[in-house]
């Protein structure tokens, strides 16, 4: 099948080279895992475009948007500096709301982080960070969110804005 000839064919090819798959990590841990990909895309403002949302920003449609952004933002420093060998999500099947969005993983280390747009921390966002703390190896986790503080919580979980995270790339600093 030729894509001159089949323009659909020719605008899934195009689609497919705009998007990035996201595996799931089997961490093996006791509950059971998800095992299904996640799709990016390679500019997270596509989806508003092929949506026809051209307006502001919902509140629905943020947090999404800023996940997708540091994906990209690491993906485009991975390629310049040893970031990281292999990059998933983490969630169990049973608990829809724990999720730990991206897990690096650098030889046998791993480096969790949860991306929240809220500009107000609140504990409920560490579920996932929580959760994973079981996984051997884990070296840092990381709450990224709207707001300017950095904190690191009682458990270890360092509290970070998204400055911080471009700050602690630009340092060396991401992996302790």
């Amino acid at each position: 099948m030729h894509p001159d000839r089949h323009p659909a064919a020719s605008e899934l090819l195009s689609l497919r080279a705009q998007g990035r798959r996201q595996d799931c990590v089997e961490a093996k841990l006791r509950v059971r895992e998800r095992k299904h990909p996640k799709l990016y895309w390679v500019d997270p403002g596509l989806v508003r475009a092929i949506k026809k949302r051209y307006g502001p920003v919902s509140a629905e449609e943020r947090g999404a948007l800023l996940e997708g952004w540091v994906l990209t933002l690491l993906r485009t420093y991975a390629e310049e500096r040893e970031l990281y060998d292999e990059i998933f999500y983490w969630s169990p099947t049973q608990l829809s709301n724990v999720e730990v969005d991206l897990l690096l993983q650098r030889g046998r280390r791993f480096l969790a982080i949860k991306v929240k747009s809220q500009s107000r921390y609140s504990t409920s966002m560490l579920s996932g960070l929580r959760a994973i703390g079981e996984l051997p190896k884990i070296e840092r986790r990381i709450l990224l969110y709207g707001g300017t503080r950095s904190v690191t919580t009682s458990d270890g979980i360092d509290v970070w804005p998204i400055k911080r995270l471009i700050a602690a790339i630009e340092d060396d600093e991401l992996w302790p």
